[in-house]
């Protein structure tokens, strides 16, 4: 069956974006083979923030594309009727019966991209098989949380660990793998 693997970049300090959501802090500049973990997925899960911001990623043109193109789609939103963009599906009904569809179908991971409030009613709602986590050398001191305040513990198994060294200056990122515990 397919897994939820909630992967996200976060600060030293627990942060996935600045207060204001901007994540240009975050770099693609590391050894981390991101080839290979989008081999792993065919269906990309987001907030409506996360999505927003996720179209002001390049390329910009005057018609909108999905930046995930190829694969599956879903944007949650309870506000947000139509994304306005061909192959990406606006979701708002019941989040546990959508997952449970989803991963009956044939398929590979799907991954939750963020942002935070979308992932702590995922984890809420006992919907995460997996975190992986990219864990950035720097210390915001404030911001949006990994995890904003969740309604219960979320047991974990450790999988693994990876050091993603940087491709311009002497630096390195964590990769961290977590299975969570059902």
């Amino acid at each position: 069956m397919r897994k939820v693997v909630l992967g996200l970049g976060t600060s030293f300090d627990g942060y996935i974006a600045r207060k204001n959501g901007a994540v240009d802090w975050l770099s693609m500049d590391w050894d981390y083979d991101w080839t290979a973990f989008f081999k792993t997925i065919d269906a990309v899960l987001m907030g409506r923030k996360t999505w927003e911001k996720a179209l002001e990623f390049p390329p910009k043109n005057s018609k909108r594309k999905n930046p995930y193109a190829g694969m599956e789609t879903y944007v949650f939103s309870k506000t947000l009727k139509d994304s306005g963009v061909e192959g990406v599906e606006i979701v708002s009904g019941n989040l546990g019966e959508f997952i449970e569809n989803l991963k009956a179908r044939a398929g590979k991971n799907i991954w939750l991209s963020g942002g935070g409030e979308l992932a702590k009613s995922f984890l809420d709602e006992g919907l995460v098989d997996e975190i992986s986590l990219g864990v950035t050398p720097i210390l915001l001191g404030s911001g949006i949380p990994l995890f904003p305040e969740l309604v219960r513990e979320v047991p974990l198994r450790f999988v693994s660990s990876k050091i993603c060294r940087h491709k311009k200056e002497d630096n390195a990122m964590l990769e961290l793998v977590y299975e969570v515990k059902k």
